[in-house]
Formats: C-alpha cells, structure tokens, sequence
C-alpha cells in the first residue's frame, strides 16, 4: 500500500511564479524555428528530399516513446537531494543546448542521418526538461485555479520565446543576402544563452513539495491500466493529440502557402502580430476558464480556430490584410490551446493521487507528451508528405494542381481535425466541484494516513 506525506505546499508568491515561468522563454524560441524554417533550410538550401525530412521528423520521435516514459517514472521515483523534478533541469539545459547548436546551424553538406539525429537530440532535449517540469508545475499547488494562472504565466513565456523567435527572423530576413540558415544561427545563440539563465532561476527560488513515501514499485502494465482508466485524462489526450495533429500540420507548411497562395513576402512580421495577440488575450482566457469552467473555453477557442482554418481556403492572392486578420484571430486562442490541456492534466492526476496517496505527475505528463509529440510528428510529416507526392516545388510553386493540395492541406484538413478535437473538449467532466470533491478526498487520506505513521 503506499502512503504519502503531506503536500507540504509552500506560498507560492508572483515572483516565484514568474522564476518557474521563465524556463519556457527559452524553450517558446525553438517550436516554430522547427515548424516554419526547418524545411526550407535543409531542403532549399541543403538540398534534402521533402519527403526524407517528413519521414526523419516521424522517425525521429519515436526515440521519444522509450525516453518518455522513462523520464517521466524516473522524476516520479528518484529522489536525489537536490529534488526530484529540478535535477532534470541540469540534464536537459546540457542537452538542449548540444542539440539547438547541431541542428540550427549544421555544415555544409550534412546528410539525412544528420538532420535525423540532431532533431532527436533536441526532441530529448525537450523531454529531459519539459517532462518534469510540468510534474513540478502540478505540485506547486493543489488549487484548480491556481494551476491554471501558474500555467498561463508558463505559457505567456513562451508566447514571449515565439515572438522573440518572429522578431529575430524579421529582423535577420531584412539584411542584404540573408537566408534561413541566417535565421536558424542567430535564434541559435540567443537560445543557448537564455537556456541556462532561466534554468538557474527556477532552480534556485522555486520550491519543490516533499516527495511521497511509497513502498509500491512501479509496474508498467498496472500504470498503464491506471490511466486507461482515468477518463478525464483519456479525454484530455485524445483531444490533445488530434489538435495537435491539425495545428502543427497547418504551422509546417504556413511558409509554402503565405508565399504561393497569399503572396506574403515576409511572414516573420506576421507571426509577430499572431504571438503579440496571443500574449495579449492570455488573461481573457485564464478569466473565462475560471467563469466557465477550464473545458468550456478550449472548446471555444478550438471553435473559433477550425473557423479561422476554413476561411484560409477562400483567401485570394494578394490577400495579404484578409490572411493577417485571420491569422491574428487565429492567434488570439493559441495560448489557450496551449495553457488549458495543460492544467486539465495537472487535474486528472489528482484522481490517481485520491486512490493510492501517490503523487505520478511525471508520468502523467509522460503519458501526454508522448502523444503530444506523436501530433507533432505526423502534424509536420504527413503535409510534406503530401505534397511531396503531388510533385510540388518548396522553392516556388505556380501549378493548379499542386496549390489546390497546399491549399487543403493548410485548412480543409487542419479544420476537420480541430473541430473533432472540440467535440471532445465539451464532453470533458473534471469541473472544479469535481475537483474540490476529490481534493478534500485527498486530504483526508493523508490526514489519516499521517495519524497511522508511516507502514512497513
């Protein structure tokens, strides 16, 4: 039977909050150099295949799917002195930064096996930190939420990390002679310099609640049962890995379609507009969440997302004003689309912890992640994939045929997938009175089980 020592939560003040948050700055200004710039440089000015970048970017991943749940059963288990969630931060800022350095700035003439294995690196890079630091954001405090502002000021560093990653490029793409792989090296310095800056700050000033006693040994097949049969947190995955999907096959091939459907020329300056009204609304969406329930407002930003994905097929050349305006609308959800999963995840743990007195937030983040990055995957593989079969051009392209399977690509196909993410997110039933109910479950158990003392 295990048995836990209290939360042992301590005052969580705004400055520490903000301490926690800041290791997402780093980390925002990697996704979408990944997602907008990667393909262009290693296939336009390295002369890679379309189709063996979209694979490599699938193969790739599935080293996550040994790391994952390693990591995460690991942060959960291990208890080195120094805590058991902030020790991976040294790990994963070591890692990180070998990677961003190999695949932002490769040498000329590097092959498939190359791109393959710095994606990788970086992709575990992101597992090593990300992984327990979600575990370490659902301790930080029981309160529902509370989750959701420690998660909105995560994710509005991100959104700064994004819009550092869109003002960078604009500012490197107005220089004389300037390519990708310009941009790719100046987001890379910023990246390693940031990276363990942040890092020590929430080393040093955040706290981490004392872990469980458990006697238990971890078993895979009974903690894969366990979550199977947590409903909240299925759903939750679900819905996250179909969105995922839709989204980030629209984002891999944003670059193709504002250059050969709209006619944009710079769209660094648009991702600037998008992450600056995504930053800007990020308090609207913590405020709903909070009036309506975290469920009820993914469901509507979801919503307006498929929306502003339909109307991306009717968007003419030259359309420069239309494209931006939904573009920005489009933006105005992103945080929530980000934010809200993750403080239903930091929820739906709870409910493992009211049964066993266990607190499995590294495995629980594992779970989510791996399905998480299995939507990255084929959300950046399948569209070049796609278009790789259709013969279309990544260095320009004017035929009918080839811009009809971009155009769909880029909404038809993310619009369905984030509607049908949507439906899930209202059939989600982990409310607060849910919450508060197990909570007070929780603490009851740990009440009597510190009156008992600990069991042999």
């Amino acid at each position: 039977m295990a048995s836990a020592a209290s939360t042992d939560e301590q005052p969580l003040g705004f400055w520490r909050i903000v301490a926690f948050g800041s290791v997402q700055l780093p980390l925002g200004m990697i996704g979408l150099p990944i997602a907008i710039y990667l393909a262009p440089l290693y296939s336009g000015q390295l002369q890679l295949s379309l189709q063996l970048i979209g694979l490599s970017l699938i193969l790739a991943r599935l080293s996550d799917f040994v790391t994952d749940p390693i990591v995460g059963v690991l942060s959960d288990r291990w208890r080195p002195r120094i805590g058991r969630r902030r020790v991976w931060l040294i790990f994963g800022a070591l890692t990180m930064m070998a990677g961003v350095r190999m695949l932002f700035v490769p040498g000329p003439g590097v092959g498939i096996v190359y791109f393959a294995l710095a994606v990788a690196l970086v992709y575990l890079g992101y597992t090593l930190i990300l992984l327990p630091y979600h575990a370490w954001s659902a301790e930080l405090s029981s309160d529902y939420h509370i989750r959701t502002r420690i998660s909105s000021v995560s994710q509005a560093f991100s959104i700064m990390g994004l819009i550092g990653s869109t003002l960078i490029p604009a500012y490197v793409l107005t220089l004389e002679g300037a390519t990708s792989a310009d941009v790719m090296a100046a987001l890379s310095y910023f990246i390693i310099v940031l990276l363990p800056i942040c890092a020590a700050l929430a080393f040093f000033l955040v706290p981490e609640p004392a872990a469980p006693i458990t006697k238990a040994p971890f078993k895979f097949i009974g903690a894969l049962r366990m979550l199977v049969a947590n409903r909240a947190f299925l759903n939750v995955t679900l819905l996250v890995l179909i969105a995922t999907i839709g989204e980030v096959f629209r984002q891999t091939i944003t670059v193709f379609f504002a250059r050969d459907i709209v006619g944009v020329s710079n769209i660094g300056i648009i991702y600037f507009c998008y992450f600056v009204a995504a930053l800007a609304v990020m308090p609207g969406w913590v405020w709903l969440a909070k009036r309506i329930e975290k469920h009820r407002a993914l469901t509507l930003a979801l919503v307006i997302v498929a929306t502003t994905n339909a109307l991306m097929f009717f968007v003419p050349k030259g359309g420069i004003v239309i494209f931006t305006t939904l573009f920005v609308i489009k933006g105005m959800c992103y945080g929530a689309v980000l934010m809200l999963p993750h403080a239903m995840v930091a929820d739906t743990a709870d409910i493992d912890t009211a049964e066993t007195l266990d607190r499995q937030q590294g495995l629980f983040f594992a779970a989510i992640a791996m399905v998480q990055k299995m939507g990255y995957a084929l959300g950046s593989g399948l569209p070049l994939l796609i278009l790789g079969a259709v013969g279309y051009v990544s260095a320009g392209e004017d035929r009918a045929e080839p811009l009809l399977a971009l155009s769909i690509s880029y909404s038809v196909i993310p619009c369905v997938l984030v509607l049908i993410a949507a439906g899930m997110a209202w059939r989600y039933n982990l409310t607060a009175d849910r919450h508060s109910a197990i909570r007070a479950q929780i603490d009851e158990r740990l009440a009597l089980a510190a009156s008992e003392g600990p069991r042999g």
